[in-house]
């Protein structure tokens, strides 16, 4: 199993959107996908805002043949690492999912606008940072 579903995600995207609770747009962030160890994982550096929460990320990301999809962990400064999970379940969608949500995205047929939502998981609250519109955008 290889990185390469993800590869299309190699580069520096632009987030916006808006949480569910809000009259305006409210998110905004940029982060930037590299390949790292021979093209074996994927690593995203960024920050994204939503609201009045601000958090600076590193991501990364390396196949899992036990599942067929990517395992992930998300390290910050808020704390221990928190494991994620990505999938393709196919050509034109993307699933990002942990800490109780899930975004699930449609991906453009040229590749550079990822268009999406991330909702709480069943039987998890709703807060900051769990549930909001985000459109991804190559820049």
């Amino acid at each position: 199993m290889s990185i390469e579903p993800l590869a299309f995600l190699v580069g520096t995207w632009e987030i916006t959107g808006r949480s569910f609770d809000a009259d305006t747009d409210n998110v905004v962030g940029t982060t930037t996908v590299t390949p790292i160890l021979d093209g074996g994982m994927l690593q995203l550096a960024g920050t994204i805002r939503v609201g009045d929460l601000e958090v600076d990320g590193l991501e990364l990301v390396w196949p899992d043949p036990d599942t067929g999809d990517f395992g992930a962990h998300v390290y910050s400064k808020t704390g221990p690492p928190i494991p994620y999970r990505w999938a393709r379940p196919g050509p034109a969608t993307l699933v990002h999912a942990g800490a109780g949500a899930t975004y699930t995205g449609t991906i453009s047929a040229d590749g550079t606008v990822i268009t999406g939502s991330w909702v709480p998981d069943p039987g998890q609250p709703v807060h900051p940072g769990s549930a909001y519109d985000a459109v991804m955008r190559r820049v």
